[in-house]
């Protein structure tokens, strides 16, 4: 752990302005430099006891260098080396063979400060202390209510903020981004049935983000699933109508459209939406977004390659309208980037990632596309893969609810949804008018975690097959 608390802004903008002289003086074509300091904070409570208390502080630099069509990167925590890390980088970037295309680069100057309620400003054992409430009152004051005994209750809390600085040679832009992470681990029994369950509240803000009430919905909303999962039987395996809730929706649009329309696939192959204009649904109802600009936990105002958050219609009236770009995908495609290329951290490069991917609402109201349902209604997500270069999909479904004529005749478990994105849409008979893209989600590619938001409105799909463990 590298503690940098008593690293102020004005060493950090002195360090800032050693490494671009430094820069400039080295005749490069483009170079970009991340620098970010962070601190975090973690809580681990198991059942009634304390597990981990843990604060983590760090500081450190990338630098990106680009001369003669090749493209290097660096980065280190000891900010005083910066000059033999930069020597470094040009010589090993000097004999790389492979050659990028890059162009338009950002020219922005700017200042973001993220209004919240700093996290130092209530104590760790308050915090803990809360948790600890939190968790003996769902655990014992409340079993009395309950038929089915909980063999453990775990939960984690994370903290995060992180002051972000970007500069090349036409950008100085400062952006701070905190994050509140709350995870419900929990696991139940009755009779023979054992069941686990996890909930979740994330959000881009500070102490406010999650309030008490909050946390403790957490751990409510977890037992009452938990209640249902054990009192449930296995989904059958049949071809149904379905309506998909909002958690299901934003999944099916990250993960079935949104890694598809990330532009570096395209660059590469790998995707089965190949160009703008493609016909991937005769459903006009069905226009996809990616929006960083909207509150969400996948929000930002400007990317790691310094260029300004937009909106970005993937798909509209069901035709691909656009990808997410970074500037070297953009240059691949003759554009500019629009603003998606995201790093999880100083030392990782950037790439082109998420943000926050919804489908847009419909006409359609919730109550007449329940109205008279016969079918499943599922949701939660339980697991699931993705083939971009295909468009396969495979999702697991936590709970699934049976209608018929409007009403619930039966809950059920372990269900699952699959299919190809390029037949499954046109099944989509209803969009409902309500959008919801609270979810909160944290998408690997490239050995790097995003932080990223989705959902959507309640979708009817009809006539598919809804996967289970017995057929009927």
């Amino acid at each position: 752990m590298k503690q940098t608390s008593n690293f102020k802004n004005k060493d950090i903008e002195t360090y800032i302005d050693k490494i671009k002289s430094y820069l400039d003086s080295k005749n490069l074509d483009y170079y970009d430099i991340r620098l970010e300091k962070s601190k975090k904070t973690g809580i681990l409570i198991d059942n009634l006891k304390i597990r981990t208390i843990a604060d983590n502080e760090n500081l450190g630099v990338g630098i990106r260098i680009y001369k003669n069509k090749k493209l290097g990167f660096c980065s280190t925590t000891i900010l005083e080396n910066y000059k033999t890390i930069i020597d470094e980088c040009i010589r090993a970037t000097e004999k790389l063979t492979k050659t990028t295309n890059m162009k338009n680069f950002s020219s922005n100057k700017d200042k973001i400060k993220f209004k919240h309620k700093d996290f130092q400003d209530k104590d760790i054992e308050i915090k803990v202390k809360e948790f600890l409430e939190i968790n003996k009152e769902e655990i014992e004051t409340k079993r009395k209510d309950r038929d089915y005994k909980i063999l453990e209750s775990e939960i984690r809390y994370r903290e995060e903020y992180t002051e972000k600085y970007f500069i090349n040679p036409w950008s100085y832009i400062s952006q701070d981004k905190p994050y509140s992470i709350m995870y419900s681990l929990m696991t139940g029994k009755k009779d023979n049935i054992i069941e686990t369950n996890l909930n979740r509240n994330c959000k881009m803000g500070g102490l406010e983000a999650i309030s008490y009430n909050d946390k403790q919905k957490v751990l409510s909303e977890n037992t009452k699933i938990l209640n249902e999962l054990l009192v449930s039987k296995p989904c059958p395996a049949i071809k149904s109508n379905i309506i998909l809730d909002a958690e299901v929706v934003g999944l099916l649009a990250h993960e079935a459209i949104g890694h598809p329309c990330e532009a570096d696939d395209l660059e590469l192959g790998i995707t089965v939406l190949k160009k703008k204009g493609m016909v991937l649904t005769k459903n006009k109802n069905i226009t996809i977004i990616d929006d960083p600009t909207i509150k969400g936990f996948g929000s930002f105002v400007y990317d790691d390659e310094g260029t300004k958050a937009k909106k970005v219609t993937l798909i509209k009236n069901g035709i691909v309208n656009d990808y997410m770009t970074d500037i070297q995908s953009a240059t691949y495609i003759e554009e500019k980037s629009n603003g998606s290329g995201r790093a999880e951290s100083y030392s990782d490069v950037p790439v082109v990632r998420m943000s926050n991917t919804f489908f847009e609402g419909g006409k359609d109201k919730n109550k007449d596309i329940l109205t008279d349902f016969s079918g499943f209604y599922l949701k939660g997500f339980a697991g699931g893969m993705v083939e971009p270069s295909i468009g396969t999909f495979m999702f697991g479904i936590k709970q699934a609810y049976k209608y018929d004529k409007g009403k619930i005749v039966g809950t059920f478990k372990q269900a699952s949804i699959s299919g190809n994105i390029l037949t499954y849409l046109n099944n989509i008979t209803k969009v409902g008018n309500i959008t919801d893209v609270s979810g909160c989600g944290f998408c690997g590619k490239s050995n790097q975690t995003a932080y990223v938001g989705d959902g959507g409105p309640i979708l009817r799909v009809d006539n598919v097959i809804v996967g289970g463990t017995n057929h009927e």
